[in-house]
């Protein structure tokens, strides 16, 4: 049976910063001095929300984030584009071999507007990857984001496709939990060097992929 094969973006198919700490390196930005206590994480938390839910756009995020980390706004700004490190290699063709199959296929990311035109743009190197998927969903445009059931139910309604014809790949369990709970086939994708060879040995395990 053709399935609907949806993919988280970051750890899934695209490389990004293992932390605030990691991009600030790759952007050759000072490291933020103060501690990522559970008072900062949580304000950080807030920001991210706003941001990826599309009520604040990236420049705002700067000037609201810059204090939370004692940092400048044009730093931010800088660690925040070099969070992205580019598709994992073999995302593209996994791609492909889906829609060889005859399957359909959609991204779901928790994101902003800023790291979605990156990653959609043909000139940067995620934009020819990411434009191999039949469906992109994205929780700034949706006004929503994962585990948030709205985002999952907007995927179901857009594609037409019915919930126990998903398969679905996120490196977040909260994430999964939801999608299972709306009857997708949902798997937990580990942190690791490249997860594009696990995640076609279990498309390969269910029958999806030979």
């Amino acid at each position: 049976m053709k399935q609907l094969v949806v993919f988280d973006l970051g750890r899934v198919l695209v490389r990004i910063c293992d932390n605030w700490k990691h991009a600030c390196e790759v952007a050759g930005v000072p490291i933020p001095p103060r501690d990522m206590d559970e008072p900062t994480r949580a304000r950080m938390m807030a920001l991210v929300v706003e941001s990826e839910c599309g009520r604040l756009d990236q420049h705002a995020m700067a000037h609201a984030a810059a204090p939370v980390l004692g940092i400048r706004p044009e730093h931010f700004l800088a660690l925040s584009d070099a969070y992205l490190l580019g598709p994992f290699a073999g995302a593209g063709e996994l791609i492909d071999d889906l829609h060889t199959a005859g399957h359909a296929t959609a991204c779901l990311s928790n994101t902003n507007a800023s790291h979605w035109r990156m990653m959609t743009d043909p000139a940067n190197p995620h934009g020819p990857v990411l434009a191999r998927l039949g469906h992109r969903f994205a929780s700034h445009l949706v006004g929503a984001r994962k585990p948030d059931a709205r985002i999952y139910a907007h995927v179901e309604r857009t594609t037409g496709v019915a919930p126990d014809l998903i398969t679905f790949f996120d490196d977040v369990a909260e994430n999964i939990a939801a999608a299972q709970s709306r009857g997708w086939t949902a798997h937990l994708v580990g942190k690791c060097e490249n997860p594009i060879p696990a995640i076609r040995a279990r498309l390969r395990s269910e029958g999806l992929l030979t």
